[in-house]
Formats: C-alpha cells, structure tokens, sequence
C-alpha cells in the first residue's frame, strides 16, 4: 500500500506539470510582420476659417443703452403756408436696444438673427403750439425704429470667407401702441468677399444698400479688422459706415477712438395728417448724423460689459422728401424741405451681454 501511494503521487505530479508546460503560450514572432506597410487616409479634411481675428472686441448678444444729445437749433425750411424759422432744441435723448443670437453656428456656416429698436425725442424751447410742423411733430411724436436683421458668415476656406447681411426697418412718427405703416419700411443690406490671411487680421470688398446717408444709396463697403503684433493696439472697420481705432488695456477694459455714420428715412404720417396739406402722401424725414466719438468699454462681470460713449454729433442730412427717391449725385430732384441741424456733443452709455 506504501508503495501504490507513492507510485500514484509520482504520476500525478508529472501529469500536472506537464499541463502547466502545455499551457504557456508560445512567444509571438513579429518578423512576420516586418514587411507590413501602414495604410494612408484617403480622407481629406479641409478646414476653414473663423469669424474672429486675435484682440477683436466682444461681439454684443444683447445690448441696452441711453443716448442724450445736448442743446441744439433746428433750421426749419418752409412748408405750405408755414415759413422756415430757427429754433432752439433744449436736448435729443432716447433708448436703444439690440439683440443678435447665432441660430446656426459650425465650423462651415454661421447664421445671426437680431432685433433693433430706438426711440428718439424732441424737447423744443418754444410751446409746440406756436412752431413750425416739423418742429411740432418731432416734438409730439418724436421718432422711433423697429427692425430685424440677419447675418450670414459662410467660411470658404482657410483664407476666404463670405459675410451677406440684410435688415428690414419700421422707421416713423408712429406711437408705441401703433402699428408701422407700410411706407416706414426701409431694406437693407450687403454682401462682402472677404480674406483672412492670418488671426490678426482680416480685410473685405463688397457693396451694400443703405439709409444710413438718410435716404437709399448703393456704395461699396471696405471691411478691414487688424491686430498689431502686441496684440495692445488694432482696428476695426466697416467703412464708410464706422471705424474705431481700439486700445486693449487688459482683457477686461478697452479704448475706442473713432467714429459711425448712422442715419435712416422716417415716415411721418402725422404731418400730413394733422395739417391736412391734401399734396403729400408720404413725408420722408431723411436723418444722417456723423459721430466722432470716443468709447471706454469694460467687464462688469464674466460676460455682462459696459460703454461709456462721448463724443459729438455733426449733421449730414435732414431733410424732407415726400416719396421714396434714389439720388446717385446730387440733389435732384429737388427736396420737399431743406433744413440743417446744428452740431452739439452727445453722450451713450450702455450695458451689453457679449459672446465668450
């Protein structure tokens, strides 16, 4: 019995290492693989270019702001039976907001929707009741702006982009309970080709319809945003309609120095309707106003910015049309009035929501 025992532990002790021997796997020759070649994409992925240069200031989501012009005279020109005359505007003040949010927004395409509105009021020296009708109805109804606005950034590729933008504004002497009436609505708009050659700086040709000049003009338009190598210092232009020259003194505090044309065509339908003059239909105040100006723009807090704006208002145009005229040079046909606004300094502050 001693020795059937130790025979049995003798083979099973060679039955278990021998399973244990079988059971390492052999060692994996890679030279088989040495004469593998890696495959190559045959994917081409091609880039494109983004909206913003380095240094560029916040886009504005959503801004509100107060503009108040100080004293100035209105030269009226005659009207029907009413003579011209001169007379005295105590102050222009009113509020203004914006909003513009990206409803598509890729690598390939981006897509902007926003709305506009501004309300502007006349506060004259003299009682209303004893003055000219332009002078009465800006200082009655004064006037006031709705619009919608898109703006589309189409990427071409890493170096050429397109910008199409286009905007329909509600412009007159109407209440704020009132509905615009047809003749109030303006359309604009403008295309650009555009190149940006580095992230400093970006530069584009197109043309644009506007009523910024006060009534319609078709003009050629000059995009160009730049950042200088320090990136403190740049600019940031849309000519003829703006240019600011722009000083970065940390990330959360910039200066602008420069200026904006800004300007529209109004519908005044109470001048006709108050006056009953039978001749005129469709009263077109045609408003243009050049802006030097400088701008101190900061963060109040992570996204929420605020502008403080001072600078001076230089009448271009304000005159009366009564109908819609496209005037390529000169003053042909002639205006319904010709009047002047005399230049006064202004100041805009404003709080705005701005993009990352």
């Amino acid at each position: 019995m001693r020795i059937s025992g130790f025979v049995f532990l003798f083979l099973f002790s060679v039955q278990l290492f021998s399973q244990q021997k079988d059971s390492i796997p052999a060692e994996e020759d890679f030279s088989q693989y040495a004469d593998v070649e890696v495959a190559t994409s045959t994917i081409v992925v091609k880039k494109y270019c983004s909206q913003k240069i380095i240094g560029l200031s916040p886009a504005k989501l959503i801004s509100a702001g107060y503009d108040f012009v100080f004293k100035n005279k209105l030269t009226a020109d005659t009207l029907g039976n009413f003579l011209g005359n001169v007379d005295t505007i105590y102050n222009n003040y009113g509020v203004r907001f914006a909003a513009n949010f990206p409803v598509i927004s890729n690598n390939k395409l981006i897509l902007n929707l926003g709305v506009n509105y501004l309300d502007f009021k006349y506060s004259f020296e003299r009682p209303i009741n004893n003055v000219h009708p332009l002078n009465y109805n800006l200082a009655t109804y004064g006037l006031r702006s709705y619009g919608l606005n898109g703006t589309l950034f189409k990427p071409l590729n890493e170096k050429q982009f397109l910008i199409i933008q286009a905007q329909g504004d509600w412009n007159g002497d109407f209440k704020m309970n009132e509905l615009p009436a047809g003749n109030s609505l303006k359309i604009s708009g403008a295309a650009i080709y555009g190149f940006k050659p580095h992230d400093r700086r970006q530069y584009g040709f197109g043309v644009t319809r506007t009523y910024r000049a006060g009534e319609v003009n078709y003009i050629p338009v000059f995009l160009y945003n730049y950042t200088f190598q320090n990136r403190k210092m740049g600019f940031e232009m849309l000519l003829p309609a703006r240019a600011n020259f722009r000083y970065t003194i940390n990330s959360r505090n910039m200066l602008f120095a420069g200026f904006e044309l800004e300007g529209n065509s109004y519908f005044l339908k109470n001048i006709e309707k108050n006056y009953n003059f039978g001749l005129y239909n469709n009263v077109q105040l045609r408003r243009s106003e050049i802006r030097p100006r400088l701008t101190y723009e900061f963060s109040v807090y992570k996204f929420i910015w605020a502008s403080v704006q001072v600078g001076y208002r230089l009448n271009y145009r304000f005159n009366i049309d009564d109908g819609e005229y496209y005037r390529a040079f000169g003053d042909e046909p002639p205006y319904l009035m010709n009047n002047s606004v005399s230049g006064a300094p202004y100041f805009n502050v404003s709080i705005n929501l701005v993009s990352p």
